[in-house]
């Protein structure tokens, strides 16, 4: 508490402080220092370091509600934020919310209590309310919006998502957008509204004190590469079809049947497909795959009455998840045939598409009460390809409160070589595949030479546009396990990030056919119980599957009795396969321009052999205390003959803010030392993975460190991580 000595200054410090209801920033601090940028979206990076710098907010139409009220500014220090600086801000009666890059965070707060908090505080360097327009996504701005000095809109009736601030009223914010001219609130999720309004209304909107983000609407689809787009007839069910050689569910590839040879099948365990419904969607009348495995089947989309599978896209991936095989005497079974399966029907009739809301915690958190531990998602949204958006928000927001849960998303099927240089382009990454948390799954492909579509790439609808360059105009869909399906999205995500982060086969996929009588039969029937397909859809629930199996295993013989998340996905990224260079060989046209990680593969491709059969040599850690910044934990391996040393690191970070342009909100770094003191860093600002691989070493000792750089948001005070380190 400030004693009273302090008044005269606090006073004078007031008077500065109230010129934040007019939108003018504080420079508190006389130098250039750490944290001295504020990285958004909508405007790019600001400096926060010229005391005369006047905010957008000038402006008579935007400017924010605060009149002395309890409003929402960024307060930035002149250094990493910690726990203590959280504490010191609360103390004086203003709430920090999010975390902002740089060394930034969001706080509830009036004038008042910033002024107390900069005595308090020191290191607070600078204080800024914060602007309409930093809240509305790039694609709602004019381009030369800046040149004027009102926000320039495009003139068009939009479908928006509006985000509400965590602890702010949502009635309230709801009842106050209703009444802006011209919007309407359409449907009410979580801490979000969908809100029909016209382009004159954003400013409005964006004003409101209480909203964090607004953006587009966007239209979730299945992440299956469609027959129609592939403009292809479908194929006639055949009456004789051909002899299945084991490699059509993707399985082999994957080394799933060595798992299984060791008893590993998911048994214990329970799995959950959100997609377009189930076959019948009633569990007496179940395709036969299903019936000694699913457990039970919601109707968890909006306006969905039922989760029967009209499409045949979401019983093709149960399939590859829990399928028993039944049906075809047991060759062509899931990756989790032993596990029990959740449904999530989240196809809407009345909307005519995939509708699964904003409600992550009712999506996500139904599923998790009935014991889920693996949620398996093939949808999202191929527009604003790579932007972390909402929706990646909600899901990496749902895995931090719930850090058992692993969520997996399909990359997309957006890959395409458009500058016909024979390489596929970067950044094509769909929501909410591009949050940091959740799995992101590309497709790989399978090795099937008869069946399904086994056309040239250049032969398919639009291929001469999207792969018209050799080497990959000639290849085919799935004549190649080592390489990576041309249509698999590639990162990076648009602030850098590693995406995918695994691959699995994804094109002609052998799993279950929908019965439903207007169900499609995909990339072709193989009989009356099974279609083809293809996609990152199809590669998504095949990974799910062997997260499944891998948990069991963790749980079976790691004895692990409640695995976290980010212990299956470090598992799974450390005993994946490398497939450098690529299909392609090497030269002009190699795939895998360099070895793991890359954006084309991420860490490799599944390896259920090697996750299964961790020899002693390998320390599996899930430290569910953490770190806190500047705090360090150690774990000592030996490394022998071969001198071979891989460490792979990764944990469930808080949610980023979406009005940011970096996601990344604590830091984590790995480092080696060998016994001659010799080290080995990995340093890596963007992402919550890292990997250091390491050859060539002399016996002996090794120390693998964690340390945590920077823990602004953890769990008091500290990040949990998983490690897993294997040294020959």
């Amino acid at each position: 508490m400030l004693k009273k000595s302090d008044s005269l200054a606090l006073a004078s410090l007031l008077c500065f402080v109230s010129s934040l209801s007019s939108g003018i920033l504080l420079g508190l601090s006389p130098a250039a220092q750490a944290g001295e940028l504020l990285r958004l979206r909508a405007v790019g990076n600001i400096p926060l370091r010229d005391q005369a710098f006047q905010i957008f907010a000038k402006h008579g139409t935007l400017k924010s509600e605060s009149g002395g009220r309890v409003a929402h500014y960024i307060v930035q220090l002149d250094r990493a934020v910690t726990e203590a600086d959280r504490a010191s801000l609360r103390a004086q009666g203003a709430e920090p919310r999010q975390y902002f890059p740089d060394d930034a965070l969001l706080v509830a707060a009036t004038s008042e209590a910033l002024g107390l908090a900069r005595l308090a505080n020191p290191s607070i360097r600078a204080i800024v309310p914060i602007a309409p327009e930093w809240k509305l996504s790039p694609e709602l701005l004019a381009r030369d919006q800046l040149k004027s000095e009102s926000l320039e809109v495009r003139e068009t009736n939009e479908s928006l998502v509006v985000s509400i601030l965590a602890d702010e009223s949502f009635a309230t914010a709801a009842r106050r957008i209703a009444n802006i001219p011209g919007a309407r609130v359409v449907y009410e999720g979580g801490r979000d509204l969908v809100v029909d309004a016209p382009s004159s209304a954003l400013a409005a909107i964006a004003a409101l004190d209480a909203v964090e983000w607004v953006q587009r609407q966007p239209v979730f689809v299945s992440m299956d590469l469609r027959m129609d787009a592939l403009d292809l007839a479908q194929p006639k069910p055949q009456d004789n079809p051909p002899a299945l050689t084991g490699f059509e569910s993707g399985a082999k590839i994957m080394n799933l049947d060595k798992a299984w040879s060791r008893g590993f099948d998911g048994r214990g365990q329970v799995a959950t497909v959100a997609d377009t419904g189930l076959d019948s969607g009633n569990i007496s009348t179940i395709h036969p795959d299903f019936k000694a495995t699913l457990l039970k089947g919601y109707n968890s989309g909006i306006a969905t009455e039922t989760w029967e599978d009209s499409m045949g896209h979401g019983t093709h991936v149960s399939g590859s998840v829990a399928g028993t095989g039944a049906a075809s005497g047991g060759q062509l079974q899931g990756g989790a045939h032993g596990a029990q399966l959740i449904i999530q029907g989240l196809w809407s009739a009345l909307l005519d598409n995939l509708a699964p809301g904003t409600d992550f915690d009712k999506l996500i958190g139904t599923v998790y009460r009935d014991g889920a531990r693996i949620h398996s998602n093939s949808w999202g949204n191929a527009r604003s390809l790579g932007e972390y958006d909402t929706f990646a928000v909600r899901v990496d927001e749902y895995m931090w409160n719930n850090p058992e849960m692993l969520v997996l998303f399909a990359a997309g099927n957006s890959g395409v070589d458009l500058n016909h240089d024979g390489h596929i382009d970067a950044n094509s990454i769909g929501s909410p595949a591009t949050a940091k948390n959740v799995l992101t799954v590309g497709a790989s492909e399978n090795q099937l030479a008869v069946g399904g579509i086994q056309k040239q790439l250049h032969e398919l609808r639009d291929g001469e546009k999207n792969w018209g360059a050799e080497p990959v105009r000639s290849d085919r869909l799935s004549d190649n396990p080592n390489g990576i399906a041309a249509f698999s999205s590639r990162g990076p995500t648009a602030d850098g990030r590693i995406k995918p982060e695994i691959v699995a086969p994804g094109t002609n996929i052998v799993s279950t056919r929908s019965h439903h009588p207007k169900a499609s039969v995909l990339w072709g029937a193989y009989n009356a119980d099974y279609a083809y397909a293809g996609g990152t859809s199809m590669a998504t629930p095949l990974t799910a599957g062997a997260a499944t199996v891998l948990r069991q295993y963790l749980v079976q013989e790691r004895k692990f009795a409640a695995p976290s998340a980010a212990l299956v996905k470090a598992t799974l990224i450390h005993t994946a396969t490398d497939l450098f260079p690529g299909q392609y060989g090497t030269g002009a046209g190699q795939e895998l321009p360099t070895r793991r990680p890359n954006m084309h593969e991420g860490y490799g491709r599944v390896n259920m052999d090697e996750a299964t059969a961790l020899d002693s040599g390998t320390l599996l850690a899930d430290e569910k205390a953490g770190v806190s910044g500047g705090e360090s934990k150690s774990y000592t391996v030996q490394v022998g003959a071969s001198g071979v040393l891989r460490a792979t690191m990764t944990y469930t970070d808080a949610p980023g803010a979406a009005a940011a342009s970096k996601s990344l909100v604590n830091d984590l770094d790995i480092e080696v030392v060998g016994a001659d003191g010799k080290a080995y860093a990995k340093q890596d600002r963007l992402n919550n993975t890292e990997m250091l691989e390491l050859s060539g070493l002399p016996r002996g000792a090794y120390t693998v460190t964690v340390k945590g750089v920077s823990v602004p948001q953890g769990r008091s005070g500290k990040q949990p991580f998983a490690l897993a380190v294997t040294a020959r």
